[in-house]
């Protein structure tokens, strides 16, 4: 079985660091939507299979939580963590997280805690250093109406709620001073979506979903070069907009048998494409609206047939790329046979999202995951 539990999660930093903070100090950089950039790597952008509205195993998407485990398991639990380490100049953030989902067909609902906590020096201004630290916590429940009373088979809807109250916390010191010390309050966050699947294997698949984020932000300002300080309260808003398709296109053109080696190999081939539409706006900051269009593909490392291991583990190789500049790659390392409660998603990715941090943000990730029937 495969599972991706954590991604989704993850994507709640989203919130927290989005949040953040502007700067109207003699850097006049646009630190808070970039660091808002920075996030949207932990929203799934930036990992190898990428934050695919229609992928079964991305789990961005909070309808595809029924698509991906309810063919494995009908009733039972999974145990989830991931370990992200996000780098972008001189500053490095650490994130980890753990997910419990709870699968009783047709639901599949899922509880979800974050922790973030880095920092490191501004390039903007020498003796300028950023602390930040995050804590998050969301919920999430799908259904599977095509097993339902509803009967509306391959559709899927799901809905994902960050818990009102949750807090980040980001400051910015120059040469001792503390110059910016910012605190915020989440208090929105929503994120419906619905999936729809059809065709043998599901070969064919569509997803959106929209996310709404509204977080309240207390800033404190001291000027270390005239003494004076000052206090802001504001919001920070940010939405965003995201649909595409996820296709398995060698099942439907039938170029080999599918018992044949190559026909079982071809048979995994998966190939995603996505158009986001992104609206992010930080307290004092110049709104950022961007749009982005995605491609990746999965495919395994060998058939089953030339697996020596494939009793035990497959392993299958991600790779995406995006519009703007972005790629990433990763493996899928998918138990079977006895081992086939456990799975793990390392992967690696680069885009260019944060010019007031060094441009380039750099993402390690690892997530794995437990299932328990019962």
């Amino acid at each position: 079985m495969r599972t991706a539990f954590c991604r989704k999660s993850l994507g709640g930093l989203l919130a927290p660091l989005l949040v953040a903070i502007v700067i109207e100090t003699a850097t006049a950089q646009d630190l808070g939507t970039d660091i808002a950039g920075l996030n949207l790597c932990l929203w799934g952008d930036c990992e190898a299979r990428g934050a695919y509205a229609a992928d079964p195993y991305g789990f961005t998407n909070p309808a595809t939580m029924p698509v991906g485990s309810l063919p494995y398991l009908q009733r039972g639990v999974i145990s989830s963590g991931s370990y992200f380490r996000l780098n972008s100049g001189g500053v490095g953030v650490h994130i980890g997280s753990g997910s419990a989902t709870a699968v009783a067909a047709p639901w599949v609902f899922q509880v979800s805690a974050i922790y973030a906590e880095g920092g490191g020096a501004l390039p903007v201004l020498s003796g300028t250093d950023l602390s930040l630290r995050t804590r998050l916590v969301r919920l999430a429940a799908a259904v599977d109406l095509g097993r339902t009373a509803l009967e509306l088979k391959g559709l899927s809807v799901g809905l994902l709620a960050g818990v009102p109250g949750t807090t980040s916390d980001l400051r910015v010191r120059v040469q001792g001073f503390t110059v910016v010390d910012s605190h915020e309050t989440h208090e929105i966050g929503l994120t419906p979506g619905v999936h729809w699947r059809s065709g043998e294997r599901d070969w064919f698949a569509v997803g959106a979903f929209f996310d709404v984020e509204r977080h309240h932000q207390k800033t404190d300002l001291f000027d270390p070069f005239t003494f004076a300080s000052s206090q802001r309260q504001g919001t920070s808003n940010a939405w965003f907009s995201r649909v595409g398709t996820s296709v398995l296109p060698f099942v439907p053109l039938d170029l080999a048998d599918s018992s044949s080696v190559r026909g079982e190999y071809l048979g995994w081939v998966r190939i995603g494409a996505d158009i986001e539409y992104r609206n992010v706006s930080a307290m004092g900051a110049p709104t950022r609206r961007q749009t982005i269009g995605y491609l990746g593909v999965e495919t395994p490392l060998l058939p089953d047939a030339w697996n020596p291991l494939s009793r035990y583990l497959r392993v299958h190789l991600l790779g995406g790329v995006d519009t703007s500049r972005g790629w990433g790659v990763g493996a899928g390392l998918y138990g079977s046979g006895v081992m086939q409660f456990l799975s793990c998603n390392p992967a690696y990715s680069s885009r260019p999202l944060a010019k007031s941090l060094g441009n380039l943000a750099d993402v390690w990730s690892a997530t794995c995951a437990v299932v328990m029937p019962l």
